[in-house]
C-alpha cells in the first residue's frame, strides 16, 4: 500500500512514535505541537507528491519482491537502468525539498531495500537463516505498509580517551543488557536521531570501531512505539509568534527536528535484529559485501545536487537582482558554484555508469559516490560563504515581516527605497529573506553544520579516500610512477 499523507498524520495522532520530551514536557500530540508540527506535514507532503500526476510515473513502481506496486524508494535495482530509474525518482523528491530535508521517508527506505538486497550474501551466510529472514520480513513489512524509518547514530561522548566499555556506566552506549526467550534487552543512549519523535520505525546501526565488546554489536529495526523508548528533542527553530512563511520561508517546510533517543531497557525481539556478536563483521557491512557506506553516499550527492542548483539559483537572483552580475569577482564566485554543481552531476551519473553487478542487486560505484559526496563536505559550507560574500551587508537591513508591507505608510517608503534595479521592494524582501533563512537562521546553520559532520568527521572520512575506499586500488597508480622510474638510466658501476 502507498499511502497518503493523511494516513500518516492519523498514524502520528495515534500514537505510533516514541515517548517525546520537549522544553521539560512530554508532548501528547506531536502533529500540533509547534517544533514538529512543519516537519510532520512536509513528511505528509512526501507520501502526496506519489499520488500526484506529475509524480507518479517516477515515484511508483510494481515491485515484485512484495509482489505489489510501492514508493520506488523501496524498489531493488537489478541492473543499470533500474539503478538510474530509483536515482531520478529520489531526484524528483529532493527537487520538492530543494535538497533540503534529508531524513524524508526515501533515505531510509533505500537501507532497508539494500538489507535485502543481501539478505542471502551476508546476512545469511555470516549471522545464518534466521536473521536473513528477520531482514527479509522487516523489508517486506516496511515496502508494504509504508512505513516511516528514521535511524539512531552517534554514541554518547562521555569519555573519547577511554572505549565504553571501560567507563564507569558501560550501557551509556547503546548495548545489550542481557539475552531472554523473547529477544534481547538494551539499554543506553544516540545522541542523534533526526525524524526520530515523528518516525514509526528506527534503525540502530552503532560505531563498534570505537568498542569491539561483544555487548555493543548489535543492530536492529525497532518499532518507536515500544515500551521504554524515549526521545528528548532540542530546541525548535519554527517561527515564532507572529512570523511565519514569508519571513522563514526554509524553516517553516524543511526544518527537520533531531533528537537524543535514549533505549531504556527496550526488549529487542529476536525477529527485529540483524546483526549480533560479531563486530568483525562491520568492515564487510559497511564497506565490502554490503556497502553501506557507498550507498548513502550515493543518496547523499544526489541530495545535494539538488540543494546545490537552489543555492546556485539564489546565488544567480541576487547578483542580477542587485545589478552585480557583471562585476568580474562575483561571476568567479557564481563559477564556482556552477563547478560544484558539475561535479555533482558528473559524480551522480558517473556512479551509475561504473556501477558494480552484483548477483542480486546493481549498485553504484562506491569510490565515485564516497568521493563526490566528501566532496559536499567541504563544497556545501563554501557555497553558503559565497552566498555570504556576494550578498554582503545586504542580507541585514530587511524589515521584521509581512505586516510591515501591510501598513500603507510603511509600505511606500519600502517600495521607494527597498526596490532594488531587477525586483520590486517586496520580491526582493521575499529573495533576502529565503537567503537569511538559508545562511544565517537557526535552520540555515543548523544544515551547514550537517553538511560538515553528517557523514562523520571529515578529517577522517577525506582520510580514509587513502586508507579505505581506494585501498585495493593504491599500488595501481603508484605503479604508474614506478614504471618511469625502472626506465631512468642508473648510474654506472
Amino acid at each position: 500500500m502507498i499511502r497518503k499523507g493523511i494516513d500518516f498524520i492519523k498514524s502520528m495522532k495515534e500514537g505510533h512514535h516514541g515517548e517525546i520530551y520537549y522544553n521539560g514536557e512530554k508532548v501528547s500530540d506531536v502533529t500540533e505541537h509547534p517544533a514538529f508540527r512543519a516537519a510532520i506535514h512536509t513528511v505528509s507532503d512526501y507520501y502526496d507528491l506519489h499520488w500526484k500526476d506529475e509524480y507518479k510515473e517516477y515515484l511508483r513502481v510494481y515491485n515484485p519482491d512484495v509482489g505489489e506496486e510501492t514508493s520506488i524508494t523501496f524498489f531493488r535495482p537489478r541492473n543499470k537502468e533500474e539503478l538510474r530509474r530509483l536515482r531520478m525518482g529520489i531526484s524528483k523528491i529532493y527537487d520538492f525539498y530543494r535538497g533540503f530535508f534529508g531524513r524524508s521517508p526515501d533515505y531510509l527506505n533505500v537501507w532497508t531495500m539494500l538489507f535485502y538486497a543481501h539478505a542471502d550474501d551476508y546476512f545469511g551466510k555470516v549471522f545464518g537463516n534466521k536473521m536473513m529472514e528477520n531482514v527479509i520480513e522487516i523489508y517486506r513489512e516496511a515496502a508494504k505498509q509504508d512505513l516511516f524509518y528514521t535511524h539512531a547514530i552517534v554514541a554518547p561522548m562521555y569519555d573519547r580517551s577511554r572505549p565504553p566499555s571501560q567507563w564507569e556506566d558501560p550501557y551509556i552506549q547503546v548495548g545489550v543488557v542481557r539475552e531472554t526467550t523473547e529477544g534481547l534487552v538494551v539499554r543506553g543512549a544516540a545522541l542523534l536521531s533526526t525524524a526520530g519523535p515523528y518516525s514509526e520505525r528506527l534503525w540502530y546501526l552503532p560505531n563498534i570501531k570505537r568498542d569491539t565488546d561483544p555487548r555493543y554489536s548489535v543492530f536492529f529495526s525497532l518499532p518507536t512505539e515500544s515500551k521504554g523508548v524515549k526521545f528528548i528533542s532540542r530546541r525548535g527553530f519554527h517561527p515564532k509568534e507572529e512570523f511565519g512563511e514569508f519571513e522563514y520561508p526554509i524553516t517553516s517546510r524543511y526544518e527537520e527536528p533531531d533528537a537524543i533517543m535514549v533505549l531504556d531497557n527496550v526488549l529487542i525481539p529476536w525477529d527485529r535484529v540483524i546483526f549480533y556478536k560479531k563486530p568483525e563483521e562491520i568492515e564487510g557491512f559497511m564497506w565490502h559485501t554490503v556497502n553501506l557506506r557507498g550507498w548513502f553516499n550515493w543518496h547523499f550527492v544526489i541530495q545535494h545536487y539538488s540543494r546545490t542548483k537552489f543555492l546556485a539559483g539564489l546565488a544567480i537572483a541576487i547578483a542580477e537582482a542587485v545589478g552585480i552580475n557583471n562585476f568580474i569577482n562575483v561571476q568567479e564566485k557564481l563559477g564556482e558554484i556552477l563547478i560544484y554543481l558539475a561535479m555533482y552531476e558528473a559524480g551522480m551519473v558517473a556512479s551509475e555508469e561504473l556501477g558494480e553487478q552484483l548477483p542480486g542487486v546493481y549498485r553504484p560505484n562506491p569510490q565515485i559516490a564516497i568521493a563526490t559526496s566528501s566532496m559536499g563536505m567541504k563544497a556545501l559550507p563554501r557555497i553558503n560563504e559565497i552566498l555570504r560574500s556576494i550578498s554582503a551587508g545586504s542580507s541585514i537591513p530587511v524589515p521584521a515581516g509581512i505586516r510591515d508591507f501591510e501598513n500603507p505608510e510603511e509600505r511606500a517608503l519600502l517600495d521607494k527605497y527597498l526596490a532594488s534595479k531587477g525586483l520590486p521592494a517586496l520580491e526582493r524582501v521575499k529573495l533576502f529573506n529565503i537567503l537569511w533563512d538559508t545562511i544565517g537562521s537557526e535552520t540555515g546553520m543548523r544544515y551547514e553544520q550537517y553538511d560538515r559532520f553528517s557523514r562523520g568527521d571529515p578529517t577522517i572520512r577525506w582520510a580514509q579516500m587513502y586508507t579505505e575506499v581506494y585501498k585495493d586500488r593504491k599500488q595501481e597508480f603508484v605503479k604508474m610512477v614506478r614504471d618511469i622510474m625502472d626506465q631512468m638510466p642508473n648510474p654506472k658501476a
